[in-house]
């Protein structure tokens, strides 16, 4: 090999790697969230963490809902938490307590307030993975019949809420409504 080709050596080296790392960068890690758009919620039961009695995913189906996918280890998942107490009001807010002991989830509940109507143990991680979970905190908006709308993996700020899921709820409650104006109408019939 001659000399002068050993210099372009580093040279292709470093333009190479620049270009992985360019194109590493310009990726959005929100993409993640996409994918999984159109899934049902999967077909589960699991220990309710706040009477003990179980709940079966379709349980939660009915009308528009949330699952937010939380521990108590997770400092994000604190932050939230307000949050989500004055969500609790506005839609119907599930838990999923991922990886975490029953005794810590129930006394952080104690301590921070329950805006849950149900918390679904998974202390395996085994729902979560089903559901596509990469970590908590994570927050699902379901359709009525359990079809994702949206999500999102991080904390949930009230400005995420307001622009990305708040439309579709109501967009999701008035599909509801029509739904179910027009089976009424037609059993009248």
């Amino acid at each position: 090999m001659s000399p002068r080709l050993r210099l372009f050596i580093p040279l292709l080296l470093t333009l190479g790697l620049g270009t992985l790392l360019w194109l590493g960068l310009a990726n959005n890690p929100y993409r993640q969230d996409e994918a999984t758009l159109g899934r049902t919620l999967p077909q589960w039961q699991s220990e309710n963490l706040l009477d003990g009695g179980l709940v079966h995913t379709d349980q939660l189906k009915g009308e528009p809902f949330v699952l937010n996918v939380w521990a108590s280890w997770c400092p994000n998942c604190r932050a939230e938490h307000p949050l989500l107490a004055e969500l609790a009001s506005t839609v119907p807010l599930y838990g999923l307590n991922y990886r975490d002991k029953h005794e810590a989830a129930r006394a952080w509940l104690g301590e921070a307030g329950n805006p849950y109507r149900a918390v679904l143990a998974d202390p395996d991680g085994k729902l979560a993975l089903e559901l596509g979970v990469y970590g908590t905190p994570e927050t699902y908006l379901f359709a009525a019949d359990g079809t994702l709308l949206t999500r999102h993996t991080g904390e949930l700020t009230a400005d995420i809420w307001q622009r990305q899921f708040a439309p579709k709820l109501k967009a999701a409650r008035t599909t509801t409504l029509t739904s179910s104006t027009t089976t009424r109408q037609e059993s009248k019939l």
